[in-house]
Formats: structure tokens, sequence, C-alpha cells
């Protein structure tokens, strides 16, 4: 039983890792890993292999296509306002070629927001 529970964690761990790559550093294939900012604070974050429908709320999460070493931009986080858990909408951030630490900059920043369709849970962790 130990060999069996070991395989299976031993999968899901890898299936977490392939299926976790970094949207925060402009790669929208899979849900953040890393560091997420919000309200200027810098939060841990762990990806995880979900895809939810578009339905229900959602926080926004701004991703930068055009910075390639930028990470990802939250408008709530834990303790601030109606943050919803880590239910995320992806917004690309057009424009915008340095790392911003928070919503408000990025919205006034940006050339242009779009709206990727991807939703997904990742929670937000202090750092």
């Amino acid at each position: 039983m130990k060999r069996f529970l070991l395989g299976v964690l031993t999968a899901a761990i890898a299936v977490a890792a392939s299926a976790a790559p970094a949207m925060a550093q402009g790669n929208s294939l899979g849900p953040p890993d890393g560091t997420i900012y919000a309200f200027d604070q810098a939060y841990r974050t762990i990806g995880t292999p979900t895809s939810l429908p578009n339905s229900g709320r959602f926080d926004t999460l701004y991703e930068f296509p055009d910075c390639e070493t930028c990470v990802s931009v939250s408008e709530a986080a834990p303790g601030h306002g109606d943050y919803n858990g880590g239910r995320w909408r992806v917004v690309e951030a057009e424009g915008i070629t340095t790392q911003l630490t928070n919503a408000d900059d990025v919205v006034a920043q940006a050339t242009s927001l779009v709206d990727t369709g991807t939703r997904f849970v990742c929670p937000l962790i202090q750092a």
C-alpha cells in the first residue's frame, strides 16, 4: 500500500510540475508558479492544474506579453476587499515592459487590456 501511495504522490507531483509552467513569466500555458504582486507586496503562489468555466466571481490577474521577465500582478489579495480565494481570470496588459507591482499602475500604463478567457484557481500566500 505504501508503494502504491508513493507512486500516486510521485505521479501527482510530476503532473503538477508539467501542468504549471510559469504563467507569471509570460507563458499562458498554465497557472502561475512563483511570485505574484498585489498592492505593492510580493505573494508566493503554488501552480495548480485547474481550469474553470467562466461563471462565478473571479479576481483579475494581469499578465505582461511584452515583458519576458515580469511576473503577474493581481487586483486582489488575502485581507484586501473582495478577494475570491484565488479564483482568477487572466488579462493580458499590453505595452508594459517593466515590472509593476499593483493593479492600479497596470491599468493606468497598459496600452490595451485583453481578457484571455483563461480561468483557474491558485492561492496567494504571504511571502
